[in-house]
């Protein structure tokens, strides 16, 4: 195995052959082994072990194995400690999560620290194999199933061709001694129950399994450099970026000879229910899906992929007197004007949907601005009834983010206003009007 990892290194991680590395290093068999080979490759290594303080006496076993194994291969050694328990409590994550998050985290901090490059793990075959089985069950497309990478950012796997086995037949063959994690025995999570279940049923009924897989990786791999060619020629054509927010083209996406399968890898990051996802191309303006911090809006003849913003919500009063309200995003300027010839001041005002005129001897008070709700009706000037002020919005053809941060202006509870967009008719000038309220919408 030696000979075959030397090669392997020299083929595939050449940079490693002159720069400082370390080795994350948990005691256990195959951290300890790649420990050992890296050592017999005679390159400039250090060793990481992360103490969890998850196993008691055995954690603190495991850090003095480690140390001991850095002393007898006179490599320098980083020891962490952390209270994995708590931050896992305090994140409303899982243990297993939290120790991830935290490891990765400690990794980051010792190469910033030190002259390091690298940090080596030791993932291996049957590592990839439980991953593209969890991953597999959990609905992955093809980047899911692709497994572990051997390259990300400072992290190297230099194991991924090698198998379980191989590792253990090295150690056993080269007297290594390694710690036996306890937890590791347990089935109570996923990963152990594959890899002491499921997974040893498999090689016997699949006795070339460990090959066999490794080549389907490599077809997976191969196979996903051509998607991803693809789905960037769409992204071209088919896509674009406005204000931070991804707007992709319905019309374009419907050319294509599977809608779904561009789709879905240009979600792939977020956790949107891909059917739900699909319904929206064909959905009515303004529906949307939300997935975590995100949301995908049906956007006229778009979806759009935007994060979702705290919209703060307004509700404040106007008071009826000449001088201008500051809103968000802008300012209302309030003129009141009297007037004996109300049809003559009429026809010098230009038609502007920012500007409301009102008889002022209908309006009782003070108004009030708020932001607008669903369920909400007005009497548009020009239209019988009442209408929706969703409809409305959707007949404007009003942006999602447009949509909500939409205002209205209340006379009592009839809305008078939608700003902007709509006045309500029933405060229109007559020639009997003496006193017109203005309004005026600045952004």
């Amino acid at each position: 195995m030696l000979e075959r990892f030397k090669k392997h290194i020299k083929t595939n991680f050449p940079e490693i052959l002159s720069s400082e590395i370390a080795v994350a290093c948990s005691g256990g068999k195959d951290s300890v082994v790649l420990a050992h080979l890296l050592h017999a490759c005679k390159l400039k290594l250090e060793l990481i072990h992360c103490n969890f303080n998850l196993r008691g006496a055995e954690s603190d076993q495991d850090e003095d194995f480690v140390k001991a194994l850095a002393t007898r291969l006179e490599h320098k050694i980083h020891i962490v400690h952390f209270d994995t328990t708590n931050v896992a409590e305090q994140g409303g994550i899982s243990i297993q999560m939290a120790a991830r998050d935290l490891r990765y985290e400690a990794f980051n901090t010792i190469v910033s620290d030190n002259k390091i490059a690298h940090v080596l793990v030791a993932h291996h075959i049957d590592d990839q194999l439980e991953t593209f089985l969890i991953n597999l069950g959990r609905g992955a497309g093809i980047h899911g199933l692709t497994g572990i990478r051997d390259r990300n950012g400072i992290i190297l796997r230099p194991l991924l061709d090698f198998s379980s086995k191989e590792i253990e037949e090295y150690a056993l063959q080269n007297k290594i001694k390694w710690r036996e994690d306890s937890s590791n025995a347990s089935t109570k999570y996923l990963r152990n129950k594959l890899r002491h279940d499921l997974i040893p049923l498999l090689k016997e009924v699949l006795p070339h399994l460990d090959n066999n897989f490794s080549k389907t990786l490599s077809y997976l791999k191969d196979s996903e450099l051509l998607l991803d060619v693809e789905v960037a020629r769409f992204r071209e054509s088919g896509t674009k970026i406005n204000n931070g927010n991804l707007f992709i083209n319905i019309e374009k996406l419907k050319a294509t000879v599977q809608p779904s399968a561009y789709l879905f890898e240009l979600l792939r990051e977020y956790s949107f229910h891909m059917p739900d996802a699909l319904e929206l191309l064909d959905a009515e303006n303004g529906k949307y899906l939300v997935a975590g911090s995100m949301q995908l809006i049906k956007n006229n003849s778009f979806l759009e992929l935007r994060k979702i913003e705290a919209i703060p919500i307004v509700d404040q009063e106007i008071e009826l007197k000449n001088g201008v309200v500051s809103i968000p995003e802008g300012q209302l300027s309030i003129n009141i004007i009297s007037t004996e010839e109300p049809k003559k001041f009429l026809q010098t005002v230009l038609p502007n949907p920012n500007k409301l005129l009102l008889d002022a001897s209908l309006v009782q008070g003070i108004l009030k601005l708020r932001t607008w709700k669903h369920g909400d009706r007005m009497s548009p000037y020009g239209m019988k009834g009442t209408k929706l002020i969703s409809d409305i919005l959707t007949d404007a053809k009003i942006s999602s983010l447009k949509r909500e941060k939409s205002l209205v202006l209340e006379n009592g509870s009839d809305i008078i206003w939608l700003l902007g967009i709509r006045a309500s008719k029933h405060y229109s000038i007559t020639e009997n009007t003496k006193s017109i309220i203005e309004i005026t919408l600045e952004l």
